[in-house]
């Protein structure tokens, strides 16, 4: 599994929980050719000392994605 490609397509402040929900598209090239995969992804809206949250969002959805490869169903976009 690699992955081309990540881009976060919508994403929005839940200010009451101090967090950001964003919809993450990553394009995924497994043995069966090339997919596109929509993740849902939360995540601190702050984190001193951490990566930037762009870039907190799309690790997030690259670990849903891998852990739910684990566990045998995928999530794909049409």
């Amino acid at each position: 599994m690699r992955i081309l490609s990540a881009r976060v397509l919508r994403a929005r402040r839940i200010r009451h929980a101090g967090r950001v929900e964003a919809l993450v598209s990553l394009s995924v090239q497994g043995g069966g050719g090339c997919t596109r995969v929509l993740i849902p992804v939360s995540a601190p809206a702050r984190a001193p000392g951490a990566a930037p949250l762009r870039e907190r969002l799309l690790a997030a959805a690259k670990l849903a994605h891998a852990a739910d490869r684990l566990g045998g169903s995928a999530r794909r976009a049409a």
